[in-house]
């Protein structure tokens, strides 16, 4: 998925299977690739070069947008095998890590909880449980 408003931003996403049927802005096109796998897709999209790109292609001052004919027209080109594992094997260690800093974070947000309600033992005991268990 990614913006076709102000494309310079380089507002562009994978969306996960648990994230099929949400709904977005209008101001976005879905993309299905054929041929690349998506984490490439969206590495070429988010590239300052081809951002800057796209922005030459938008019309209008105040929503500056870009034609979904104009997007699918951009080329993309051919990259090494080993390129394209690299990039899809990044973009993938990215969003694990992603989830993890954001488990992190809410164990962090319960433990201070927990030293708040009952002490900073119990909250080092949580912590130090869920670094074996992963879970609460």
């Amino acid at each position: 998925m990614t913006s076709t408003v102000r494309p310079i931003r380089r507002l562009s996403a994978v969306v996960s299977p648990a994230q099929d049927g949400n709904v977005c802005s209008s101001g976005f096109v879905v993309l299905e690739p054929l041929g690349v796998p998506s984490e490439l897709l969206l590495t070429y999209l988010r590239l300052p070069h081809v951002c800057q790109i796209l922005d030459l292609r938008t019309s209008a001052s105040l929503y500056p947008a870009l034609s979904e004919r104009d997007l699918m027209s951009m080329p993309i080109p051919t990259f090494t095998p080993g390129t394209v594992e690299a990039v899809v094997r990044s973009v993938r260690e990215s969003h694990e890590r992603r989830a993890q800093s954001s488990q992190l974070l809410d164990a962090a947000k319960r433990a201070v909880e927990i030293a708040i309600e009952e002490s900073e033992a119990a909250a080092l005991a949580y912590l130090s449980r869920r670094a074996f268990d992963h879970g609460e």
